[in-house]
């Protein structure tokens, strides 16, 4: 069961790319967060710290990727 959710994990992560690739930032930032959630539970089983620090950094990220985007396009922010 465990080795479904890092394969369920990687197809989230997988999708978010495409996602991203269309343009769809948001719903790819999300789709991320969401992989990489399941990335965090997968490598808490495991016992791979490294993994799961990395995935929370990543959702750090994405999160503030979030607001960024949120915040141009409201026109709080603009870009360079």
């Amino acid at each position: 069961m465990i080795e479904l959710l890092g394969w369920l994990s990687t197809a989230l992560v997988l999708l978010g790319f495409v996602f991203n690739s269309k343009g769809k930032y948001t719903l790819a930032m999300i789709t991320w967060i969401v992989g990489d959630i399941g990335w965090i539970t997968y490598d808490f089983f495991i016992t791979n710290i490294s993994h799961l620090v990395l995935s929370v950094v990543i959702i750090s990220i994405n999160l503030y990727g979030i607001y960024q985007h949120k915040t141009m396009q409201n026109g709080v922010v603009k870009q360079p």
